[in-house]
């Protein structure tokens, strides 16, 4: 019998490829989120080391000008805060639309897995029938021949 060959052995590895690409596309995008995570964090520290600064400023006396100045600074911190955490929720968009794309490659994978599996247990079956066909005719034409061998 001859060796078993998936009928749709190309596009299953088409489709092993699709979700190995859109698996690291989410990989992308997660390291991207994670990294606007880091400079959110960032400046929010930095947020609030300002905040403590001007306070300090205020209590111990300084210029109209400095203040000014020192609040305009945090104010453009505060405004790079709401900035990133805009950008954070469209990213997080993003790696839900891109997750529901790995999960509808990871299901095609899937279905064509179960059909291999089903055409292997079909050829296994009759590559079983006809070995027990081989074996029923060498039982018959051994009994044929009387049992003597040539």
């Amino acid at each position: 019998m001859k060796k078993f060959n998936f009928t749709l052995q190309s596009l299953k590895k088409y489709n092993d490829q699709v979700l190995d690409s859109e698996k690291s596309i989410l990989g992308r995008l997660r390291a991207e989120l994670a990294e606007m995570q880091s400079e959110l964090d960032a400046k929010v520290a930095e947020y609030e080391q300002s905040i403590d600064k001007l306070n300090e400023l205020v209590r111990g006396g300084t210029t109209a000008m400095r203040l000014s100045l020192h609040k305009k600074y945090v104010s453009s911190l505060q405004q790079d805060i709401y900035r990133i955490k805009g950008l954070m929720a469209h990213k997080r968009e993003e790696i839900e639309n891109q997750l529901q794309k790995v999960i509808d490659a990871t299901k095609e994978v899937s279905k064509l897995e179960k059909l291999e599996e089903k055409q292997l247990e079909e050829y296994r079956y009759a590559s079983q029938k006809e070995q027990e066909q081989i074996i029923e005719e060498f039982v018959t034409n051994g009994s044929s021949n009387g049992g003597n061998t040539p």
